[in-house]
């Protein structure tokens, strides 16, 4: 904290600092999400629960002020105006009230720059969606990544419907003690907190710790001094790679020029899939001995490949790069705002026309990311980026987002349906920020069993997003058909495939 104009201000870190200078007319650096409901929200009940379980955050109180030298970072200073009805809005959509009309309004919505004179949060309680509503969460990245938003969001539901936050005078923190003693599964250490996200196991975990990881270090390493030998040589690799990887970095040619890059404009589309079976995405990934994760991207980059196909493109030759975040946290129960994750690239094989092919390429791909140092190295340019002048790190940005085509972003949340006050959460779904010239965002959460893609695009470079999501489900279908199929003319004669994950 430092005293500027007779008051206390909160310095903002370097990485947040770069997010919020990231920002431009044609890519907001607005983190979005929907919470669907089949019946109303109460617009008092919603406000009640923000105040408890939002609101106890500082950042969702504070402004964005700059230094009065107009140099160096921004700071947080509290909102003396503070009123939250600013920031919770109730709208109804138009007829024909479906998914199309919705996606059109949440497309509109995306676009409007968050009042930096206020606290960079909107959410917008959108009526006539049927017989129920859309809660629509608009949160600026410079307040936190989209794994820290996403556990917030779930740290507000409950496993049951709940008004006990309308208690009058109760606190946050009473509050909090009384959910966890009467649901167990909201307890921090085995709630649906921990059902979202695992951090990526990489032998880069350790070297992105903070001071209280590093104390645990020193204490296994007197307690056990092979431990030690360990550490060296852990740290020693990735010293080693990370020179390795600035230069892979520095020396990749762009991204394959295709029809999904091109000049931007300002207007976006929004877009998701209907919810396929968890169920069956296990299944796949059983059969071809691979992740979840793996079966997914895989189907990413097939609906990718006929999306392009359909539009005159060449991919003889092509491979599409996606930027994929990754967790950089140390494991907690707590919630911790900012941001700390990471960006690795990943080529989709959009190339190969065979989709157990692209699958098992994927799967390949995927395993080499893991084991690399590129999430380490990311993390800490992205540091480094945010404490320049703003030109110079919009250089340095822009010149990164060139290596690749889109961002794409695989979220794992809970696997039972939660409520927000006391109506059940129906379907959930997020989309990921571009930065640059980056038009394309893909996002996938898996939710109550099921799991939904959703498609974000720039509306002059991919007018049609609606088509990628259609691609998807075919391409999902068709590995779901060959496994099945591959394993009842199997079934005569007994044998199975082994399966592993």
């Amino acid at each position: 904290m430092i005293m500027q104009q007779g008051k206390m201000l909160e310095p903002m870190s370097s990485i947040d600092s770069f997010w919020l200078s990231m920002d431009e007319p044609t890519n907001l650096m607005v983190i979005t999400g929907l919470m669907e409901f089949d019946e109303l929200l109460d617009y008092d009940a919603v406000c009640a629960l923000l105040k408890v379980r939002l609101l106890c955050y500082n950042r969702f109180r504070q402004k964005v002020v700059w230094p009065t030298s107009t140099l160096g970072r921004p700071f947080w200073d509290e909102d003396r105006n503070f009123d939250i009805q600013n920031h919770v809005i109730r709208v109804a959509l138009p007829s024909p009230r479906n998914q199309a009309a919705l996606q059109r309004m949440i497309s509109d919505l995306s676009i409007v720059p968050l009042d930096k004179n206020k606290p960079l949060w909107q959410l917008h309680i959108i009526e006539n969606y049927g017989a129920g509503c859309v809660l629509f969460i608009r949160i600026h990245h410079a307040i936190a990544d989209g794994i820290a938003l996403i556990r917030l969001l779930l740290s507000m539901a409950d496993v049951e419907p709940n008004l006990s936050f309308l208690r009058e005078g109760e606190s946050f923190e009473a509050g909090k003690a009384r959910r966890i003693r009467k649901k167990g599964p909201l307890a921090p250490v085995t709630g649906p907190l921990n059902l979202f996200m695992r951090a990526a196991k990489t032998t880069l975990k350790t070297a992105a710790r903070t001071t209280g990881v590093v104390y645990d270090e020193v204490m296994k390493t007197a307690a056990h001094p092979p431990h030690l030998a360990r550490l060296i040589k852990l740290y020693g690799r990735i010293c080693l790679e990370s020179s390795t990887v600035l230069a892979k970095l520095a020396l990749m040619p762009s991204d394959s020029k295709t029809s999904l890059k091109g000049k931007l404009g300002i207007r976006k589309s929004a877009c998701w899939s209907s919810p396929i079976p968890l169920d069956s995405v296990k299944e796949i990934g059983l059969y071809f001995r691979c992740t979840i994760n793996d079966v997914l991207m895989a189907a990413v980059a097939g609906a990718l490949r006929d999306y392009l196909l359909g539009r005159g493109d060449d991919l003889e030759d092509a491979e599409l790069r996606v930027a994929i975040p990754v967790n950089v946290r140390a494991d907690s129960p707590e919630i911790e705002l900012g941001n700390q994750f990471s960006l690795v690239l990943l080529s989709l094989p959009v190339n190969l026309d065979d989709p157990v092919r692209r699958l098992r390429e994927t799967r390949k791909r995927m395993r080499t990311i893991k084991e690399s140092a590129d999430a380490f190295v990311g993390f800490q340019m992205m540091k480094v980026m945010g404490i320049p002048p703003e030109k110079i790190t919009k250089r340095g940005a822009d010149f990164f987002s060139s290596k690749f085509t889109g961002v794409l972003s695989n979220v794992p949340g809970p696997r039972q349906h939660l409520y927000f006050t006391d109506k059940k959460i129906k379907n959930m779904m997020f989309w990921v920020p571009r930065s640059g010239e980056v038009a394309l965002g893909v996002s996938i959460i898996s939710y109550a069993g099921s799991v939904t893609l959703g498609i974000a695009t720039d509306r002059r470079v991919a007018p049609d997003p609606a088509k990628i999501t259609e691609y998807f489900a075919r391409e999902f279908d068709e590995l779901l058909k060959l496994a099945r199929m591959d394993v009842l003319q199997r079934a005569p004669t007994g044998r199975r495939a082994v399966t592993r994950r």
